[in-house]
């Protein structure tokens, strides 16, 4: 095939299926804080999850004998085997204009999640040394179109995007500041001498010059608990038991019936009322160039990746949806979930339709 025809095929199938998933492996090894220890080849299947991956190597093979039988016996040098270690704010619960309130609340779940790689069960022992190795963590959000119907922001704006921009720094100094005072407790991971988190590259590709993250940059040179902190997962499930919108996505509807393994449950977007309701635009009928553009300033706070989804009625052309992939390139995206595509519903008078 040709580059085009290639293109093409994929347009075809995101339309059709939903896959293939996006990874732009240049954006996620040019921005990896760890790429002196190894190249990032894929992300997991959610898309939020980017760290260092190696095969294993078989150093030796010997047979035995035991019991009776004969059996083979390998020396192994373990390679890098990437464990999801994860948790969500619940940016709808949160006062996410209070600095203060979002260093506690992160302060706290980066110290949970460093303490779940000391008290998990690996079944796969290659788990365990990548986890020990790395320490690494996917600290992420929900509730984000919670979070801005709250605020009275609607999804298309600027307000929207400069909203996000400020949150996500936010919550991101928080992360890497709890890491950092974790580090002077227990000690960096393994492999922190000749990251970018010690040189201070990690701060100056994403123009962090303020004063704070200068002082910030400082303490981290000293040390860090974890090679990777921020990756934001598409919460599907886990949001309906909090009561709030699934991950980065927009709500697919103000009310709607979903079926989740088996049973039909009615979902209605958070807190909706009167005061709320016309900030919580279907996602379909969203404009997708601004999801792309608000995942591309998150990105840059986003150490590893974020599932985001482009939601696209039937009536879109494909020249269209390339225009979001490349422009998701062009912002800086990582990667890119589901093409969620739909039909076109006629539009009835939402102030009429009571």
């Amino acid at each position: 095939y040709v580059l085009k025809d290639l293109v093409r095929l994929i347009l075809k199938s995101a339309v059709e299926t939903g896959t293939p998933f996006a990874f732009y492996r240049d954006t996620v090894n040019r921005m990896n804080p760890n790429q002196h220890r190894g190249i990032i080849y894929c992300s997991n299947l959610c898309t939020e999850i980017a760290q260092n991956m190696k095969e294993a190597e078989i150093l030796e093979q010997k047979v035995e004998t035991k019991d009776g039988d004969e059996i083979i016996v390998s020396s192994v040098k373990p390679g890098d085997f990437v464990v999801c270690n994860l948790a969500s704010l619940c940016l709808g619960n949160i006062d996410v204009n209070d600095k203060e309130e979002i260093r506690r609340i992160t302060k706290t779940v980066v110290r949970a999640l460093d303490n779940v790689i000391d008290l998990n069960f690996y079944p796969v022992k290659e788990a365990e040394l990548t986890n020990q190795k790395y320490r690494a963590i996917g600290l992420g959000v929900s509730g984000y179109h919670h979070m801005l119907a709250k605020h009275h922001i609607a999804w298309e704006s600027e307000e929207h995007l400069r909203f996000a921009d400020r949150v996500f720094e936010d919550i991101n100094f928080a992360a890497i500041s709890a890491s950092a005072e974790l580090a002077k407790e227990r000690g960096s991971y393994r492999f922190f001498s000749g990251s970018e988190w010690e040189t201070g590259a990690y701060f100056r590709r994403r123009n962090y010059d303020s004063p704070e993250w200068k002082e910030l940059e400082a303490k981290v040179h000293q040390g860090i608990r974890n090679a990777w902190i921020l990756a934001t997962a598409p919460t599907s499930s886990t949001s309906i038991l909090i009561g709030t919108s699934a991950g980065l996505d927009p709500v697919m509807h103000r009310f709607f019936l979903e079926e989740k393994k088996g049973a039909i449950l009615p979902r209605v977007a958070p807190e909706l009322s009167m005061d709320t309701y016309w900030y919580y635009k279907s996602a379909h009928l969203i404009d997708q160039t601004w999801s792309v553009r608000a995942a591309g300033l998150r990105q840059r706070h986003i150490d590893q990746s974020q599932s985001v989804n482009l939601w696209i009625t039937n009536e879109y052309k494909m020249s269209e949806l390339l225009n979001l992939y490349t422009l998701a390139w062009e912002s800086g995206v990582k990667t890119i979930y589901y093409v969620r595509s739909k039909s076109l519903d006629p539009e009835d008078c939402e102030s009429c339709s009571s």
